[in-house]
């Protein structure tokens, strides 16, 4: 059983990580590409750690900072794990444009979407 706290967490987290996949689109239809990139990223991360969460209960036995940070780096989809093993200060203050953001944006809102399902699914369950 997931403590009321866990589960309000979990779900306040893919809230948070739509709501900012939202705003990406929304830069990246407005031709701020570099501006979306950073909102897709921050969803992904967001959506990952609910993924690791999923996993590796934190109420039960919270992960050192480190490893956590592991883990969720590992639960990214593909563009955005290429993205992690760069220089994220240089890739995310670059400027992109939105043809080169777009398939980043696209694949975090799949990201964002299946784990969104699988919270739901997780939570019914529970």
């Amino acid at each position: 059983m997931i403590p009321t706290r866990w589960r309000t967490l979990f779900e306040d987290h893919v809230a948070d990580a739509t709501q900012r996949l939202t705003q990406a689109e929304r830069l990246l239809t407005e031709g701020d590409g570099g501006r979306a990139l950073q909102g897709a990223y921050q969803a992904v991360v967001t959506a990952a750690t609910v993924r690791v969460w999923l996993v590796d209960h934190p109420w039960k036995s919270p992960l050192p900072a480190a490893e956590m940070l592991r883990r969720v780096q590992i639960a990214f989809p593909n563009m955005f794990g290429a993205l992690a093993s760069l220089d994220l200060k240089d890739v995310l203050t670059s400027p992109w444009a939105p043809d080169a953001a777009a398939p980043y944006v696209k694949e975090a809102r799949v990201f964002v979407d299946q784990t969104a399902d699988r919270l739901r699914a997780w939570l019914a369950a529970s």
